[in-house]
């Protein structure tokens, strides 16, 4: 079975504390980030002061709430996304409290290739060299992360749990052996819906958190490490992106056969300057999604799908990374699970969305959080009674802003 799969059954236990509270004043603003020429919104952008370490992520619908400290203002703030080039605008231009900045991002002209070149590339080549370069190009020496952690499950289209967290997460790229992360819950809270239908009763991940919060700097991908990597076709994209303000390869990959266990197909996306790998998305194939689903049967799973009959509908993922001082850090990470359960004639869709997005990371000694300091089950997260979204919950934190969709649950919480 894959790292993923077994990760997705690890449960860790994490404590309460309180938040850091920083004296200093922020400024604060919202809106939304766009194209520019098509006014459309643009997913899961960037936006952060990227010369300090700080930032957060637009949501689906490029809507953004972010707040950087006024100390930072001299600096620019970095709206980035891969297609796109970069815009930056100095933190003093903006108004503190504004809601309704507007940021339009111009599609950077790609470099479209022929046929002969493609077919020259060496694309499994330079994955390789990729993946044998994580370490010069990501921290090798152990950080803490601060981020926005949003867990949700949809029922049908119905968004019917919500939890959502504030976490600090100490990772340590230096042993020999996998060590999981290290959690401190600093705030955090979950929205129930009176909606949900008992079939979805146990349909969740209590260790959302630890799958999310993973990346290369700490263990490769198992689909991509060692003689896996011989398990797929690697092919360049007919265009060469840009991120960063910089060329990027897209490879695309897909199993070379129907025998490859736990098959995925997807793209990766490699910095052509310094071969780092600045993003991984995939999806399971349906043969993959049926090993995983049947095998997971005899595991935690299991009692997670409960015995009713279900059909894996998606398996997806997608990690972003971003620079900061000659490194690349984890910028944001998203599994998505969408599962059909059916009972006698009705037919029931689950979604499960796990998002974990970086705030701010800095650099640590591997002790910065004691063991005792483990993930929690996400399910023990705090009720919200009150309907209502409230930003000043998040105090010093940036945070995910929900869509009007999920805003939506707040008719139905369990009082």
């Amino acid at each position: 079975m894959s790292t993923l799969v077994k990760s997705l059954f690890v449960l860790l236990v994490f404590g309460w504390s309180l938040p850091d509270v920083q004296a200093q004043g922020y400024v604060i603003i919202s809106g939304k980030i766009i194209d520019k020429v098509t006014q459309q919104p643009i997913p899961y952008a960037h936006i952060g002061v990227m010369s300090k370490g700080l930032g957060t992520i637009a949501n689906e619908r490029g809507e953004f709430y972010y707040r950087f400290p006024k100390i930072a203002s001299t600096e620019d703030v970095v709206v980035a996304h891969l297609g796109y080039r970069n815009l930056a605008r100095k933190g003093a231009e903006f108004v503190s409290g504004d809601k309704n900045v507007v940021l339009e991002m111009q599609v950077a002209q790609p470099v479209v290739v022929d046929s002969a070149y493609i077919n020259s590339f060496n694309a499994r080549g330079w994955v390789s060299a990729a993946l044998s370069k994580v370490q010069k190009n990501y921290t090798e020496t152990p950080i803490v992360m601060t981020g926005f952690y949003q867990e949700t499950l949809q029922q049908n289209d119905e968004y019917v749990d919500i939890r959502e967290a504030v976490l600090k997460v100490e990772k340590d790229p230096r042993p020999k052996v996998e060590i999981p992360e290290k959690f401190r819950l600093l705030r955090g809270r979950r929205f129930q819906s009176t909606s949900r239908q008992k079939l979805l009763d146990e349909y969740e991940f209590p260790n959302g958190a630890a799958i999310v919060t993973r990346s290369i700097d700490t263990g490769l991908p198992d689909y991509l490490a060692g003689s896996a990597l011989s398990d797929y076709r690697f092919q360049l994209d007919d265009s060469i992106a840009f991120y960063n303000n910089q060329d990027v390869y897209q490879i695309h990959f897909s199993p070379v056969g129907p025998q490859v266990k736990g098959a995925r197909t997807g793209v990766i996306c490699i910095n052509k300057s310094d071969s780092a790998i600045v993003r991984i998305a995939y999806d399971f194939t349906p043969e993959g999604m049926d090993e995983v689903f049947k095998s997971s049967m005899k595991n935690a799973l299991g009692k997670m799908l409960g015995k009713n009959k279900r059909e894996a509908r998606r398996v997806s993922s997608f990690t972003n990374y971003l620079p900061w001082n000659g490194k690349w850090y984890l910028q944001d990470s998203q599994l998505l699970i969408q599962t059909d359960f059916i009972e006698k004639q009705d037919t029931l869709s689950g979604t499960i969305k796990l998002h974990f997005a970086v705030n701010d990371f800095m650099k640590s000694n591997g002790n910065a959080i004691p063991p005792t300091d483990q993930l929690m089950d996400t399910a023990l997260f705090a009720p919200q009674r009150i309907p209502k979204y409230d930003e000043v919950y998040w105090a010093n934190f940036n945070h995910i802003i929900p869509s009007e969709r999920m805003r939506k649950i707040l008719d139905t919480l369990k009082k």
